[in-house]
């Protein structure tokens, strides 16, 4: 039922899950947390199904936060149109990734992903993302924005079905330069995107190798409640705690996938 796990590591993965998708709904970023245990646990089933499940467990807590977010929050809501272009450009680039992401191999990622994070990192750190929601006036959405966005989202879509973690903060990076606005007002519209991304890619992968939807069903259960649990905190707190989670997250993974690959 659970791919021949054993209890204790169903448990942990849950566990994982859980915070995982507190972090998501913060920062965007659940996957630097939940993918790395997955390829640790299922390091038996090739690189296709421990992508396919967090993709499948992301999407769940991604549409759970969204909800929260947009019902919450109207700030964060943006044209119906400029969201459908975006979202379908991004859609369609993570399945093309999927497919690419289907014949790579664990230890080629994982330098992959490092190099990804320092550089999220290294925006966090410099400001950039604080700078860009005070550089002026919001544009209307419009073919103003609606081209640069779709662009960069079909960008990180490719991205997100190649290697997926971090993805959430890249679109959340992308809303706020494109869109000025706020980290809080951009997760929403990110959230929404980030979702249909997760779909498209988990129906390439889970069709390329052996899953279990009893466990993604576990453990989309988790991610879903700690979504819902950090857009709330969100929400509460502001940009702060977005950066501040951010800064954290991004330490913690560089440190344990450059220990799983060099040590």
């Amino acid at each position: 039922m659970f791919l021949d796990l054993t209890g204790e590591s169903v448990a942990l993965l849950t566990l994982v899950a859980l915070l995982a998708g507190v972090i998501d709904a913060i920062v965007g970023g659940g996957g630097l947390v939940q993918l790395p245990f997955l390829l640790a646990v299922l390091p038996g089933f090739g690189t296709a199904t421990p992508l396919g499940v967090n993709k499948a467990v992301s999407a769940l807590g991604n549409l759970s936060s969204a909800a929260v977010y947009w019902r919450r929050n109207p700030g964060t809501r943006v044209d119906v149109r400029l969201l459908a272009w975006s979202g379908t450009v991004a859609v369609a680039g993570a399945v093309a990734g999927a497919l690419v992401a289907a014949s790579l191999s664990v230890q080629t990622l994982r330098p992959v992903v490092i190099a990804v994070l320092v550089a999220v990192l290294w925006l966090v750190v410099s400001g950039r993302l604080a700078r860009t929601a005070q550089a002026g006036p919001a544009p209307a959405p419009g073919r103003r924005t609606r081209l640069p966005l779709t662009a960069a989202s079909g960008a990180i879509g490719l991205y997100d079905g190649v290697v997926g973690p971090a993805t959430g903060s890249f679109l959340l990076l992308a809303h706020q330069r494109v869109l000025r606005r706020s980290l809080v007002d951009s997760l929403g519209t990110a959230k929404a995107i980030q979702c249909c991304m997760n779909l498209g890619g988990a129906a390439v992968l889970l069709s390329a190798g052996p899953t279990s939807w009893p466990l993604i069903a576990l453990l989309g259960l988790a991610n879903t409640a700690g979504s819902a649990l950090g857009a709330r905190l969100t929400l509460r707190h502001g940009d702060a705690l977005v950066r501040t989670v951010l800064v954290l997250a991004v330490l913690a993974t560089v440190g344990k996938l450059a220990h799983d690959q060099w040590s």
